[in-house]
């Protein structure tokens, strides 16, 4: 069991001081009951995308009721550079939206960063909409590239004449909108549903996401031991998957070992290989039965070469 360090209070001075009495609200513990359903309070270190209020933010806050172990970063290629680095941490960042798909910087680090997946859970994505002025006259608004991505078709609508303005999370795009107020510039802000309680002056729209079903599919990671110990008894298993040659019939010949052994895929996405150019590899989900060991077995005598990022089980849905 590790032992946890008293490190400093969670931050709040990105917020303004109007966020800060809703901020406070989402780090109180919830109950006696969720803070035994938190697998991750043992950990001294969670690295995680601030400021707080972000939805990586409360998504840590989900699987870890020590918050002072929770540690912002600037964005989510530093969250997976500090987990990499730093022992007995983990990371608690998102690798697929339902709408804008694969977030590929995360994907691409399970790789690049010898990252494991220790468990996943979806959390609900809702969006609403700030201006200081009617919507005809914004000339600019502040979204971060996930929100900006998953509202497409209401920016596209309502926002077609105004600049967007990228922001390093969607907290940060409420901060920005505030700190520039007194410049009288007619603009706008997409940010968190959960941080509009307290600007209802503010608040042009709510649940602007492009579907009523946006979802993040959010995981745990850390550091791939030197002798990881994988457990296909778990409900998932994630795979890299590569091959010396190009041919025909390549994923054909594939999908043939997971069909052999039964193997149900949940999620196949073709990536560039970034060793060679033109040359793509292939990440895959799937879900576990008693066969799922002997198939990757199959695999790599066939010529596929595999890398497990994860045996893990599904958290449920926050």
């Amino acid at each position: 069991m590790i032992v946890i360090p008293r490190i400093s209070q969670a931050t709040k001075s990105n917020c303004p001081p109007d966020y800060e009495g809703l901020i406070f609200n989402l780090m109180r513990p919830r109950s006696a009951e969720s803070y035994h359903c938190m697998p991750y309070s043992h950990i001294p270190k969670v690295f995680t995308l601030g400021p707080a209020g972000t939805f990586s933010d409360q998504a840590a806050r989900q699987v870890c009721s020590n918050f002072d172990a929770i540690h912002y970063t600037k964005n989510f290629n530093e969250a997976i550079v500090r987990v990499a680095e730093t022992p007995h941490s983990v990371a608690v960042v998102p690798i697929e939206n339902s709408v804008a798909g694969t977030v590929t910087q995360i994907q691409d680090a399970l790789v690049s960063e010898e990252l494991i997946i220790l468990d996943e859970f979806p959390m609900r994505i809702r969006y609403a909409l700030l201006a200081n002025a009617p919507l005809q006259q914004v000339t600019q608004f502040f979204a971060h590239e996930q929100a900006y991505g998953q509202t497409l078709q209401y920016t596209a609508r309502h926002l077609c004449s105004a600049d967007h303005i990228y922001t390093r999370s969607n907290t940060d795009s409420a901060t920005q909108f505030f700190s520039t107020s007194e410049q009288r510039i007619p603009q706008a802000a997409i940010i968190p549903i959960n941080l509009v309680e307290e600007h209802q002056d503010f608040v042009v729209a709510q649940d602007i996401q492009d579907y009523p079903n946006n979802t993040t599919r959010f995981v745990v990671v850390r550091k791939r031991e030197d002798k990881e110990q994988l457990d296909f008894m778990q409900r998932k298993t994630s795979l890299f998957i590569e091959f010396e040659t190009d041919r025909a019939g390549l994923l054909y010949e594939m999908l043939s070992i997971f069909n052999a052994y039964r193997i149900n895929l949940c999620r196949l996405e073709s990536r560039p290989s970034k060793r060679i150019p033109w040359s793509y590899v292939f990440f895959v989900d799937l879900y576990n039965n008693q066969e799922s060991q002997r198939c990757l077995s199959d695999l790599e005598h066939s010529g596929f070469r595999t890398k497990i990022l994860g045996c893990y089980d599904s958290l449920p849905r926050m």
